[in-house]
């Protein structure tokens, strides 16, 4: 019983960021822009998508690069523009 209310609570910690994380980029950016992020690949999560991580259990590390992460998008939207 202990077990299982310990999961719950990794559960829901873990649910807790993944929403915070998908208000985060629903607030910066488009959905198109949302769903590529989340699905490619990232040199900062060693080579690991963001959905990946948030599936494994690391939505956290994904949370925490997440402001540097849209920088780096807006920025190279702002490239393309000019």
């Amino acid at each position: 019983m202990y077990i299982h209310a310990s999961l719950g609570k990794v559960y829901l910690y873990t649910m807790k960021d993944t929403r915070a994380i998908l208000s985060y980029l629903s607030d910066n950016l488009n959905g198109y822009e949302s769903t590529t992020w989340l699905k490619a690949e990232n040199e900062l999560l060693n080579g690991l998508s963001p959905a990946d991580m948030i599936l494994d259990g690391e939505a956290k590390k994904v949370g925490s690069l997440l402001p540097k992460e849209i920088k780096r998008i807006k920025a190279k939207k702002k490239q393309k523009k000019a």
